[in-house]
């Protein structure tokens, strides 16, 4: 009687014991289920910036090795230096600004978009005074990056290129 009581008693607990099991793994299995969606979704966010750089053809920013760009001074009136007055609390600041765009040399509209570029050059000047007027003149140094990435935007829209792979505020002098 004592070897039937107890083979009841294991059988009560393998009982159990399965049918904890088969709550564990349901639950367990939708919060794998859960945990892999977002991972995906993470994953899928990650490629989208990942795919914004990689090389699609010679025309884009990325595909253009440093060897392969060629430079251009932006020329306000024979001279490559832009300036900016603000004006605060009665008195006139100066912000002196040269800016170079970058080409890529190996992009199939290369010439094309350099010559337009220099034939313009008095809307690049108005648009690089627009940006650098949307901070005062203390806040100029903090948002260059900022600056140079709208102007770059800019240009490429103005253009309708990617040929134009950067804008750089080579010297800027805040007075």
């Amino acid at each position: 009687m004592k070897k039937s009581m107890l083979n009841v008693i294991t059988l009560a607990l393998v009982l159990i014991n399965l049918i904890l099991t088969v709550l564990l793994t349901f639950s367990l299995v939708s919060t794998n289920n859960k945990t892999n969606n977002l991972i995906t979704k993470v994953a899928q966010i990650i490629d989208l910036d990942i795919g914004e750089t990689t090389v699609k053809d010679d025309t884009t920013s990325a595909g253009a090795n440093i060897a392969d760009i060629a430079y251009v001074d932006v020329k306000n009136n024979d001279s490559t230096d832009i300036t900016v007055s603000y004006t605060d609390g009665g008195k006139t600041h100066y912000a002196v600004l040269n800016v170079t765009v970058g080409f890529n040399t190996k992009a199939k509209d290369y010439e094309e978009k350099k010559s337009s570029l220099e034939n313009s050059m008095k809307v690049v000047v108005s648009q690089v005074n627009t940006e650098a007027l949307k901070y005062s003149y203390s806040e100029l140094n903090a948002n260059k990056a900022t600056v140079e990435s709208n102007l770059l935007s800019y240009l490429r829209d103005l253009f309708q290129t990617d040929s134009i792979t950067s804008v750089t505020l080579t010297k800027m002098v805040v007075s």
